[in-house]
């Protein structure tokens, strides 16, 4: 398995000499930025070619934003403050082997972080598109604040403004130069303890999903003069009866979004290492939790 660093791969192609590599590491541990957003403010190398870098050392296609037209379905999954925060924008949607994804285009494609909560979010597996920080940015103004942005790539400035505002907090850097595996991936069956709750809080979804659907005209007779209480039997919607009173089945779409993000909820928990399989299956799960 060969191993790469983005110094390397820059250096390596003459992007930037080993001074300026230098000089962006002693700079990046003063910003804590990513190193290819310190070389660029440095103006030692441009976007395009960093972004052809990470396209060839981590085999991910690039995208020209500039050049297409969003689907809004997918544009609508994620929201502008996340967008913002981690410099992505989801463009599209696509099926393959029979499952659907969701297509981003990010300019720090090693922001794993970010792909996981996507991924754990929506439920779809995330396929990344390598692209320029300035193009990223400005399709996020135009599609989510609607504000106009001139097509074409805009000039690099040779060094940051005197005064500039601080860059978003980002979570700190291990080493100061990201490491880019190249050549190998996790084999699809390895599964770490908090996949295998995902796995089995989006299965218990699912579940909840179809009984949602098996119980809509049953619950058209329900007494609707008797507040339940939670874990009564009725798994989730029983619990959001409880917490919403009724009122929430007379309104499909209302009930729809309140367990989707009741899922999510428990998704994010789990992979933020909140929530055990244990906890889960104990506290939450109608299927583990009697017996």
């Amino acid at each position: 398995m060969a191993r790469k660093r983005i110094g390397e791969l820059l250096v390596e192609r003459g992007a930037i000499t080993p001074a300026q590599l230098e000089a962006g590491l002693a700079a990046q541990r003063q910003t804590r930025q990513r190193l290819g957003v310190t070389l660029i403010g440095q103006g030692a190398i441009t976007e395009a070619t960093l972004a052809q870098a990470l396209s060839e050392a981590l085999e991910m296609p690039q995208v020209d934003l500039a050049a297409i037209t969003p689907d809004w379905a997918a544009v609508h999954f994620l929201r502008a403050r996340f967008c913002e925060q981690h410099d992505l924008f989801p463009y599209a949607l696509e099926t393959v082997a029979g499952r659907r994804q969701l297509v981003v285009a990010m300019a720090d494609p090693l922001n794993i972080t970010a792909i996981e909560e996507i991924e754990f979010t929506s439920g779809m597996k995330v396929s990344g598109r390598v692209t320029a920080l300035s193009a990223v940015r400005g399709a996020i103004l135009r599609y989510y604040h609607k504000v106009p942005v001139a097509t074409g790539p805009r000039p690099t400035p040779a060094r940051p403004p005197a005064r500039a505002a601080p860059p978003p907090a980002r979570p700190a850097v291990a080493d100061d130069d990201e490491e880019v595996i190249v050549g190998e991936e996790l084999p699809a069956a390895e599964k770490t303890q908090r996949t295998s709750l995902a796995d089995l809080i989006r299965e218990r979804e699912e579940q909840a999903k179809r009984k949602r659907s098996g119980g809509a005209a049953a619950a058209g007779t329900a007494d609707k003069g008797k507040a339940r209480a939670p874990s009564s039997g009725g798994g989730v919607l029983d619990d959001l009866d409880y917490l919403f009173g009724q009122a929430a089945r007379e309104e499909p779409d209302r009930l729809e979004e309140l367990e989707r993000r009741f899922w999510a909820l428990m998704r994010i928990m789990a992979r933020k290492g909140l929530l055990t399989n244990e906890e889960f299956r104990r506290e939450l799960d109608d299927e583990g939790g009697e017996g």
